[in-house]
């Protein structure tokens, strides 16, 4: 589907897509929608024979006083699924709630759209119905804004295409050479450590873990350094590609979706494409440990001790808790290049999901105003975030019996903590200015419709952290 955007309207379209706020007269056609049970509510959809357009899509805004982003990212979406659903190959989208969010709506409108139309269905063999174009109607002003949601939600969608393969399509190896491609194509420098190049860095995480499979294991190095960069930014992203549990192998219902448990990884390939877009003068750094966590005669054992090159030495009591072992070698490497900032996303626990659900990703950070920034950026992108503590009387679970620390807590509460303060302790504080890590394990992969997602990978958190890198870039 192609977007653009114009400050002319051409007639003749197959549908418009307009919006209605609740409770106000705003078209002609009202007693007409009334009949349709329309009210502008939010989410409501209602669709009416056109004289300018051939139908005219009606989406509700809701309250006009309670206009927000994510309001007019899910009612763009709802709006071009309506298209797609009535066979509507050329759509004119006019912005929504243009009047009180000036440019932001411009963006929205964009995101909702590109986001909205993404399905996964590549596999099915049944004839599929494309939308040819859609034109967004907006002011030359807001211009700009629409094509930096654009590049954001495109971004997302590459995110989210990766995500949705399966382990037999992506693999460890092939994460790699999307990766390189992905560097080809912007210019970006990319190093691949096949396991000689692991043993000889000391990524022993990553070579544990990745033994018990016949897909081995790679580590990633993408980077992107301007002229005279304002910054340096290392983010880094968890890659299994499927996760069987290892020999704590996962019950069925629990490992039927673990090929999205490559989704922290994906989403560092799409911020990068949306850097190679975007060329901010911040350098940044993308990292990937990625693995194929799978129980065969070579396998790692629960009771197993390795020991990282920080000295750090690490007891296993669960195969099944082998993320942190592989974020562990990449933060180890980002510190070394001492950012001014460090983030990793991973859909690490099932524990952050019982405690903030499905829609809502953990933050944990030590820097307040690093968490502030991010939470208020999400608060725009709708990638919703709530700050956890690091608690400090929480590392006595992780305290090993044999060894420094053991990969899972000692009792089953707090599991989201205990992970991230598992990750802390390779984390080189004096090389580090500022580190967040992100638990996406909620919201990256979803089993059902939500807001403008289809089921299947979202893409978080991608817009937020490109967002994050270019409020940095400005500072």
């Amino acid at each position: 589907m192609k977007v653009v955007y114009a400050t002319e309207i051409k007639k003749g379209a197959d549908a418009l897509i307009t919006g209605v706020y609740e409770g106000l007269k705003e078209v002609e056609e009202r007693e007409n929608l009334k009949a349709l049970n329309f009210s502008g509510k939010p989410g409501e959809v209602a669709v009416l024979p056109g004289k300018a357009f051939k139908s005219v899509i009606y989406v509700g805004l809701g309250k006009k006083k309670d206009i927000s982003c994510d309001r007019i990212r899910t009612a763009a979406a709802k709006g071009i699924k309506k298209a797609k659903e009535i066979k509507a190959r050329k759509v004119v989208c006019e912005l929504l709630g243009v009047e009180k969010l000036k440019e932001k709506s411009a963006k929205a409108v964009a995101e909702g759209l590109i986001i909205g139309n993404y399905e996964f269905n590549k596999y099915k063999s049944d004839e599929k119905f494309s939308i040819e174009k859609v034109t967004v109607a907006g002011e030359e002003e807001f211009e700009e804004a629409f094509k930096l949601g654009k590049v954001l939600a495109e971004a997302t969608n590459f995110t989210r295409e990766i995500v949705n393969e399966p382990g037999n399509v992506v693999t460890p190896e092939r994460l790699a050479e999307i990766a390189k491609e992905l560097s080809e194509e912007y210019g970006f420098k990319c190093k691949v450590f096949d396991e000689k190049k692991l043993e000889k860095n000391g990524m022993v995480g990553i070579l544990t873990v990745g033994k018990g499979s016949k897909n081995p294991p790679r580590f990633i190095h993408i980077s992107y350094a301007p002229k005279n960069p304002k910054g340096k930014a290392v983010i880094i992203g968890k890659g299994v590609t499927f996760d069987s549990g290892g020999i704590n192998i996962k019950p069925e219902q629990f490992m039927k979706t673990m090929k999205s448990d490559k989704a922290g990884a994906c989403a560092v390939l799409g911020i990068m494409k949306a850097v190679g877009e975007l060329k901010p003068d911040i350098e940044v750094h993308a990292l990937i440990p990625t693995v194929e966590n799978m129980p065969d005669g070579k396998a790692y054992r629960p009771d197993d001790i390795i020991v990282y090159r920080n000295g750090k030495s690490v007891e296993v009591h669960s195969t099944d808790a082998e993320g942190r072992l592989i974020l562990a070698d990449a933060l180890l490497y980002g510190s070394d290049l001492e950012p001014d900032l460090m983030i990793d996303m991973a859909t690490l626990t099932g524990a952050c999901v019982v405690a903030l659900g499905h829609y809502t990703s953990g933050l944990f950070t030590e820097d307040d105003r690093l968490a502030r920034d991010i939470e208020e950026i999400s608060k725009e992108t709708g990638e919703k975030v709530w700050r956890l503590p690091l608690d400090e009387d929480l590392k006595e679970e992780i305290k090993g019996a044999y060894a420094d620390i053991q990969n899972v807590g000692k009792s089953r509460y707090g599991g989201a903590i205990t992970a991230a303060l598992f990750l802390q302790n390779f984390v080189d504080k004096e090389k580090v200015k500022s580190w967040a890590h992100l638990d996406i394990a909620g919201p990256a992969f979803l089993d059902k419709p939500w807001k403008y997602y289809s089921p299947g990978a979202t893409g978080q958190p991608v817009r937020t952290v490109v967002e994050l890198l270019l409020r940095k870039n400005q500072t």
